[in-house]
């Protein structure tokens, strides 16, 4: 993927974040006292937020560990590969309450917006998850060998190879503290934004998320 794509596609995920993270937050008040289906839509939509912001962090630090030479790009690919295994469960989990939210959405008030939208969290949810049975397999199991040969390669005693480990530990590491990040930058948003608005206010917004594309 060539670097103007991806910034493109880093922008676009950071501004469905952003939107969704801000949406949830109108709705939070009132989802809270509602419960039952609204509040695991409200849920759902933060889930996915969250799991949007991890991806932008995901990238921001990869390639920042790589421009500081920790990395070189066999290993960008395997930090790129486990921030997916560790993000498309949730982005799967949370797409599938958000498109059957839409849909009903749909259903019950036939708009253009409504529609449209709805339409938009199908194609989504069947582009992840075509994707996910497609790579997920292949992404866990490059991780799963990369860690079981740095595991070989401390045991060895070889410094050389001794050094990769190291790397598959930043590895980890750039992934859980994007995961965490994402979280953290989400639940912000939300609450400041939940913090600004009253029952009332709130009783008329809804939870509109919008999915967005794992690749």
């Amino acid at each position: 993927m060539h670097t103007p794509l991806i910034i493109l596609v880093w922008l676009l995920n950071l501004g469905i974040s952003i939107w969704n993270a801000y949406a949830v937050g109108l709705a939070w008040v009132e989802a809270k006292h509602a419960g039952g289906w609204p509040r695991i839509v409200a849920w759902a939509g933060a889930a996915m937020s969250a799991m949007g912001f991890s991806w932008c962090y995901l990238l921001i630090l990869t390639y920042g560990a790589y421009g500081l030479d920790w990395l070189d790009l066999e290993h960008v690919g395997v930090a790129l590969q486990m921030g997916y295994v560790l993000l498309v469960p949730g982005v799967l989990a949370a797409g599938m309450v958000i498109t059957l939210d839409s849909w009903a959405r749909a259903y019950r008030v036939r708009t253009l917006a409504n529609i449209g939208r709805a339409a938009w969290n199908s194609y989504v949810q069947i582009h992840n998850t075509f994707h996910a049975i497609r790579d997920f397999d292949k992404a866990f199991g490059s991780v799963l060998d990369t860690a079981n040969s740095n595991s070989s390669s401390f045991s060895s005693g070889d410094s050389g190879k001794k050094s990769t480990g190291v790397v598959f530990i930043i590895v980890f590491v750039i992934a859980v503290l994007a995961l965490l990040s994402g979280i953290l930058t989400t639940a912000v948003i939300i609450y400041r934004v939940a913090g600004n608005t009253d029952i009332e206010s709130s009783a008329s917004a809804s939870v509109s998320e919008n999915q967005k594309p794992d690749k």
